[in-house]
């Protein structure tokens, strides 16, 4: 049920369940932005708990995370979080979405824009960083010391990401 025409409508006339709102609302804005994630206002509706909080029910504090966690602007942050801590699982399975849908091939060019800017998004439109200097190192004196053909150098730079 997206339209909470009726909800809104008894925020609007109950001072207590107004003032309710506002400060749930507050703290899911404030509990989005400690996971990474921007919420606004209006997002807030999409989570029950929240609502019937509002009403003057208690707030189950497991149900509440369980929804904040499942918008959509909660769940992108989530990818990216777990993709920027190195988690290869969550980044294979966000290239699979990137790539699930097939598009018309008039409408191609377009899709791939979308999809990069999607994938920059999530932070997986580049390699995943390593912290492996020494093997960086390595590389370094083999195309210094050991590689004589430029064509070669600079093709072996660009594969292992030097260049």
């Amino acid at each position: 049920m997206d339209d909470h025409k009726h909800f809104l409508s008894i925020v609007e006339g109950s001072e207590t369940v107004s003032s309710r709102w506002s400060e749930l609302v507050t703290k899911a804005i404030d509990d989005a932005r400690a996971h990474g994630a921007t919420l606004e206002p209006d997002d807030c509706l999409g989570i029950r708990e929240l609502r019937l909080a509002a009403m003057g029910a208690p707030l189950s504090e497991d149900s509440y995370q369980r929804e904040l966690l499942n918008l959509p602007a909660m769940s992108d942050a989530a990818k990216a979080k777990a993709i920027a801590e190195g988690n290869e699982e969550v980044r294979s399975a966000a290239v699979q979405d990137l790539y699930r849908e097939k598009v018309h091939p008039d409408r191609h060019a377009a899709h791939a824009a979308s999809r990069m800017s999607r994938a920059r998004e999530l932070g997986i439109a580049s390699a995943p960083v390593t912290d492996d200097t020494a093997d960086r190192d390595e590389k370094l004196r083999i195309l210094r010391d050991e590689i004589e053909d430029h064509q070669t150098r600079l093709r072996l730079g660009r594969k292992w990401g030097l260049i």
